[in-house]
């Protein structure tokens, strides 16, 4: 009797992609707050049923960032470094962070160490309705603080007005009121946040404001160009929504006041783009939520603008801890490129498999399992 040897349909877990989809199996199965995107929305519902579903789907998704960390270190390995940016790149002993407002907006601000006199205004994601409170604080909030001391700028994270209750522009309005405000404190009309370093407050001007923003915040801050006065901030837009073809009637109704998502203040990839804009999108090979990324991109260079797009291997929703830091480093030298500022950013230890010796396993295991199927039929 011969013993089988073909290898067909074998795929070595140790692969990128091998490790990414390990990860999303787990969560799909054991960790609930990986489907806090299911949560029915009350597009219609009164503002109590908008508030009790937004604290429930917060809740829920605040979980995530702890949960890929300890799947990843399940199913991918303890040996391997799954630190989050927050803890790979932030000291908590050393962190200063202040609960503000600026032009009567509410506002986190986030000093790095030896700040470079850069500056970040910062838009979290959440699909329009949600993404503030808790999960603001457990997720968008870790992650400002790791882009912070990465990259030596101070991040302010906007805790923008929220759809249903105020649909858009409100959030983009907000946003853009934090950048002209800003930009009012560098010329003297106005004061900075006493949280500012001298760093900051020395710059003469802040033209060069970069403004990020996630998922739907990168929509944000696409349509807060529109109101902000002055030179155009550079935009840094991770997993943009800005192709919002295809969305629910009653989303589009709910947050922009039309059903017509070809309108440029629904997908920004229709809007006239602006003479020498500077972008950075960051985009999910495996992303299936959200579209217009490279789009954008593409049209912001054939305006002459800069545009420059970076994929990771990752869903809308999850990227193995690795990847995550990957993405706010290269985030963080961005900044430092537009800006002109300085900036150290050491490597960052990994760990690492002995992959074939585990691929070898998972090989000898598959021929195994492939001769037990065949001999029992």
């Amino acid at each position: 009797m011969n013993q089988p040897t073909s290898t067909t349909g074998f795929t070595p877990v140790t692969t990128d992609e091998g490790k990414l989809q390990q990860l999303i199996e787990y969560l799909e199965e054991h960790v609930p707050a990986y489907r806090f995107m299911s949560t029915p929305v009350p597009w219609q519902g009164s503002e109590d049923e908008v508030r009790v579903a937004r604290a429930e789907a917060n809740t829920r998704a605040a979980r995530l960032p702890d949960a890929i960390v300890h799947a990843s270190m399940l199913v991918l390995g303890a040996g391997v470094n799954h630190t989050l940016p927050f803890v790979a790149f932030a000291d908590p002993a050393s962190l200063v962070f202040d609960e503000t407002t600026i032009a009567g907006v509410p506002v986190t601000v986030y000093v790095p160490t030896a700040a470079s006199g850069a500056v970040v205004v910062a838009a979290h994601g959440g699909a329009w309705w949600m993404g503030n409170g808790v999960l603001r604080e457990n997720s968008f909030g870790p992650d400002c603080a790791a882009l912070a001391e990465r990259s030596g700028a101070v991040v302010v994270d906007v805790d923008y007005r929220l759809a249903p209750e105020h649909p858009m522009p409100a959030a983009a309005e907000d946003v853009s009121a934090v950048v002209n405000e800003l930009r009012n404190a560098a010329s003297g009309s106005a004061e900075f946040p006493a949280v500012f370093p001298e760093e900051v407050r020395v710059r003469t001007n802040l033209d060069d404001i970069v403004l990020w923003g996630v998922s739907s915040g990168g929509h944000t801050c696409v349509r807060a160009l529109d109101f902000i006065t002055g030179e155009l901030p550079v935009l840094a837009l991770t997993a943009p929504a800005l192709d919002l073809t295809g969305y629910s009637e009653e989303l589009l109704t709910a947050v922009f006041g039309t059903t017509d998502a070809i309108d440029p203040t629904v997908s920004p990839v229709r809007r006239t783009i602006p003479q020498g804009l500077q972008v950075l999108v960051q985009l999910g090979s495996k992303d299936d939520t959200v579209r217009g990324g490279a789009e954008f991109a593409e049209l912001v260079n054939a305006h002459g603008g800069s545009a420059m797009v970076e994929t990771y291997l990752a869903t809308h929703l999850v990227a193995v801890p690795a990847v995550q830091r990957d993405r706010i480093t290269d985030l963080a030298r961005f900044i430092v490129k537009v800006t002109q500022t300085e900036r150290e950013l050491p490597d960052v230890a990994v760990g690492e498999y002995d992959k074939e010796a585990i691929d070898k396993a998972n090989e000898d295991s598959w021929d195994w399992s492939q001769q037990a199927g065949r001999y029992s039929n």
